[in-house]
Formats: C-alpha cells, structure tokens, sequence
C-alpha cells in the first residue's frame, strides 16, 4: 500500500491563481523523492496539500489507502502520519525556548510528561542541538532555528518527512548533519519528500524526482532518468558545469 496518492488533484487560490493542476502521483513507503520546480511552480502548494492545510477543489488525496477527509479528526490524525518542516522556521517555531518548542507538538498530542522529555532528548541529540536545551529561540541563528524546528517535526515520529528547501541557511556544518539525520531516518524506514534546488543533492541522494511547473506536474521519474533528459534539465535551469559534474 502506496502511504501517499493523488488523483487528479485540482486547487485555485481566492486570488484566481491556479496552483495544482491535474496533479497525480504515487510516493512509495520509504522512497527518497525531490520536489523540484522554480518558484512559483506549485511546490509550496503541494505540501500544503500534502499538509492537509488546503481542500482541493477536485479531485482525491489518499493516505494509506483511506480518502483523506477534511475534518478536525482528520488533520489531527495526519500530524501524526506527515511532519512538514517549513522553509522558513519563524513561521513554525512557536515557544520562546528550545526544550519548549520541540515539546509543543508532543504535549498536543497528549503524551505524558515523562514520555514528552525522552522524546525531547531524543530528538534534540538526533539533531545535535542538545547544547541549545534552555536558549532562548530569540537568540538562535537562523540555521540553528531551522534544526529546532526540524526537532520539533521529527520528535513527534511521523512515517512521512517533508521538507522545504531544508539546507537553505545552512552552514556546511549543520549540512553534514542535515544529511546525516537524512540518512537516519531512511535506516529508520522513513518516507522523505524533500522540496530543493540543489541538484548535486538530488543526484547523490533521491531515488525519485517530482517536476513542477505552473501548477503542472510535468515529470515523475528517477533521478538517473531526470538527469539524462535534456527538456527537464533545461526546464529546471541546471547549468552545464552541473550537468557535466553529475555525469549528464
């Protein structure tokens, strides 16, 4: 059973912009897929959708074989099944220390308080920002937010990661770490959908590429057939040094 599966998926904002057109397509239980478009291709949409934080205005969202219905039960029951690290941390870090935020989600769920604080440790130490317990997030860098946020999402222990642009901000420190934590949750048998523009990660890590465009899905494929495709490349604007480096 496919854990994600849309089907002729349909959504127009109030503004009349037309963001999704006719998406469909299948994520696999512990694939490694990229969402990849310019800006303002549909890929923001796409996980607000994912997300449950928008209704489609046709078409059918399947998770883990049940038709997604947009109730209160529902989106709950969907935190537990699909975390979503934003790009912007400002947007989702909502506690005024670390040990807070990471725990917000935990206490929501209604957790114990003495299962709350192993998770807590637990993922702080996964995202090796265990030093950072009782900062202030005010006095926090940028990247050092993005990775409390991340703890936040992942500590709750979603089946489904997505992440948007997750290594923007990012010293190469935190990178190396970011991948290493990557790596951890596909050992862990983690499905992880990754929105990036950074194509020498796509080449070394995805096993699937999802193309954007206008709100079309233009290109479901693996990463080896991605890169061997002249149109794509083009339509995603990698440059020839790029595609000289990625075997292209």
């Amino acid at each position: 059973m496919s854990p994600i599966k849309l089907s002729n998926i349909n959504y127009t904002y109030p503004s009349g912009i037309k963001a999704l057109n006719n998406v469909s397509l299948t994520i696999n239980k512990g694939e490694k897929v990229v969402l990849m478009g310019a800006n303002g291709s549909g890929k923001s949409s796409l996980f607000l959708l994912l997300a449950g934080v928008i209704k489609p205005e046709s078409g059918s969202y399947q998770i883990n074989g049940e038709s997604f219905r947009y109730c209160r039960k529902w989106r709950n029951k969907l935190c537990q099944e699909i975390g979503y690290v934003f790009q912007d941390p400002d947007v989702q870090v909502v506690s005024t220390h670390v040990d807070e935020d990471v725990a917000f989600g935990l206490r929501n769920m209604g957790l114990k308080e003495p299962m709350v604080q192993e998770l807590v440790d637990e993922y702080l130490e996964l995202t090796g920002i265990s030093h950072l317990k009782d900062k202030s997030v005010h006095s926090l860098s940028y990247g050092q937010k993005k990775q409390v946020a991340l703890a936040g999402v992942l500590a709750m222990e979603p089946q489904i990661v997505m992440l948007d642009e997750p290594f923007a901000w990012l010293d190469y420190q935190q990178s190396q770490r970011l991948k290493a934590i990557l790596e951890q949750l596909v050992d862990r048998g983690k499905t992880l959908i990754i929105s990036t523009h950074n194509s020498d990660f796509v080449s070394e890590w995805a096993d699937k590429a999802l193309v954007m465009k206008g709100g079309t899905l233009t290109a479901d494929t693996s990463t080896n057939a991605l890169f061997t495709n002249d149109c794509l490349i083009e339509e995603l604007g990698i440059a020839p040094a790029q595609r000289h480096m990625i075997g292209c």
